[in-house]
């Protein structure tokens, strides 16, 4: 099993269409990690100490009514570091069961340069890959800046308010004035730029920058992440 280069997640943005809900999985170990957001996927691997980094597109019909849903298509990956090329071609299956909390990904090889797994059939379960706050509650940027999973750092995208007072005030800077209120279970998304970064720290604690350009506070008072965006 295994893949091609995982993108920037600022450039990843700007290929995907507006339209798509990207959600982001990993397996229990961390060895995989999974950007699921069809027709287009990005994953990386580490399989024998080495990383495996690949793509795929895939087709399918989602089933909103028992919300479990199948994807088919192909994939292309290849090995990083030193040495010999090595690439990996063949066919993906996913399966998304979203009453089940379950997500899992086959992957049958079928071709490659150098390839070492021709033949072979690996089927990964995978689960939500959402940051968690440390011991105060806070996200801070080495628990949320890892959206993308590759090699650049890249914030967490989709979270929602939880306040228990019911609103969540957002500043124009941290802990500045109010530019505007969101309401509690309210969706909001980082502004991620180039820098893919939208966690700036004040005091020793973390802000979320919002596509409304302004923050609030990263914690888990406040806010929550969610996978789906």
């Amino acid at each position: 099993m295994l893949v091609r280069s995982l993108l920037a997640t600022s450039a990843l943005l700007l290929a995907l269409p507006a339209t798509a809900s990207a959600a982001v999985y990993t397996t229990s170990n961390g060895q995989t990690r999974f950007i699921f957001n069809p027709p287009y996927i990005e994953y990386t691997t580490r399989i024998q100490g080495r990383i495996w980094m690949g793509n795929a597109t895939v087709s399918g019909v989602p089933v909103p009514f028992s919300g479990v849903s199948q994807w088919k298509g192909t994939f292309r990956d290849f090995r990083t570091g030193r040495g010999a090329e090595q690439t990996c071609t063949g066919e993906i299956d996913i399966i998304e069961d979203l009453p089940g909390q379950s997500f899992s990904a086959t992957w049958k090889v079928t071709g490659g340069k150098a390839c070492p797994a021709i033949g072979a059939t690996t089927t990964l379960s995978l689960v939500d890959a959402l940051p968690r706050p440390n011991a105060r509650g806070d996200f801070t940027p080495e628990r949320v800046n890892q959206w993308n999973g590759g090699t650049q750092s890249s914030t967490w995208k989709g979270w929602q308010v939880v306040s228990a007072d019911g609103s969540l005030n957002c500043r124009t800077s941290p802990n500045g004035p109010i530019k505007l209120t969101y309401q509690k279970n309210q969706g909001i998304q980082a502004l991620i730029d180039r820098s893919g970064l939208a966690i700036t720290m004040l005091n020793g604690a973390p802000w979320l920058k919002t596509t409304d350009n302004c923050f609030v506070r990263a914690n888990s008072q406040f806010i929550q992440p969610t996978n789906g965006f």
